[in-house]
């Protein structure tokens, strides 16, 4: 694709995976957040200071917990600024109780002129791709600031696992993160490759398991039994497996059959972030018949 091609479909996949995010059940959120930052934590044993994080927003992962907890042992933690569209970040040094005010969007930012220049940047990701690129909100910041920090800063990507993409359509301006971790995939800590495994590239059906065009068209009746505010999660779904984003009109049984046809489905569903996708459909219509 060109890149007015690839920019519309960022926009939209921007559009499809946020709002999937916001979709998740907080209570969910928490806890993949609490895994994630289990991971990174170890990567962080490791990792240069000082070290930039962000400050959560729009079902962000939330890694305030870590944030303190770094800083409570002595290492340097800066917040990123946002200062005008089309410019690097830049760096504010973070530590408890200190002031804060409101910067661009209105996200929380360090109330102070002192700057810092980060060595290890956390990097909040809306999707990411097997080579490590990042798809976020569109304003360039994060590929601006590590164009202009250059090679002596490490970026981590942070996200959740279900928001990965087979590609982003990476750009010539696009700068890949050394690592991505999420609260699924295990941490790793060097450069060996994992065993090949020839029956994962096998056709699903081979295994039992559906295609994503089947596992597409066995969620499209779902709609009427799911919450309103979990539709856009369903709506990624959709779009991730099959490039199909429009809601199935047809109607579905009542909400206790939809569950346990969902209930049906999960083990013939290869893709462990899928799954819980699927498992976080089937408990929402679940909560609707208490």
């Amino acid at each position: 694709m060109n890149w007015p091609e690839v920019k519309a479909w960022r926009k939209a996949a921007r559009a499809k995976l946020i709002g999937a995010r916001i979709a998740v059940p907080p209570a969910v959120r928490a806890a993949w957040s609490a895994d994630l930052a289990a991971n990174l934590r170890q990567v962080l044993a490791a990792a240069s200071p000082p070290i930039s994080f962000y400050w959560p927003f729009k079902g962000e992962p939330d890694l305030r917990p870590l944030v303190r907890e770094l800083s409570a042992a002595g290492v340097a933690v800066a917040l990123p600024v946002a200062l005008r569209l089309g410019e690097p970040l830049t760096f504010r040094h973070w530590q408890r109780g200190a002031p804060m005010e409101r910067g661009l969007w209105d996200i929380p930012i360090p109330a102070t002129t002192t700057e810092i220049v980060p060595r290890t940047l956390i990097a909040p990701i809306v999707g990411f791709d097997p080579a490590h690129y990042r798809l976020g909100y569109g304003g360039g910041f994060f590929d601006r600031t590590l164009a202009k920090l250059g090679p002596a800063a490490q970026a981590i990507g942070v996200g959740f696992s279900l928001f990965a993409l087979p590609t982003i359509h990476p750009q010539p301006h696009d700068v890949a993160m050394t690592r991505i971790v999420t609260e699924a995939a295990p941490v790793d800590l060097g450069d060996s490759a994992s065993p090949v495994c020839y029956l994962d590239e096998a056709d699903p059906a081979y295994r039992g398991f559906l295609s994503d065009a089947d596992l597409a068209a066995a969620l499209q009746p779902l709609v009427a039994a799911l919450p309103p505010e979990r539709l856009p999660l369903l709506d990624f779904l959709l779009w991730r497996l099959a490039g199909a984003g429009e809601r199935a009109a047809a109607e579905t049984a009542a909400p206790a059959a939809a569950r346990d046809y969902l209930s049906r489905l999960l083990p013939r569903i290869r893709d462990d972030a899928i799954h819980r996708a699927v498992g976080i459909l089937s408990r929402s219509i679940a909560s609707e018949e208490k």
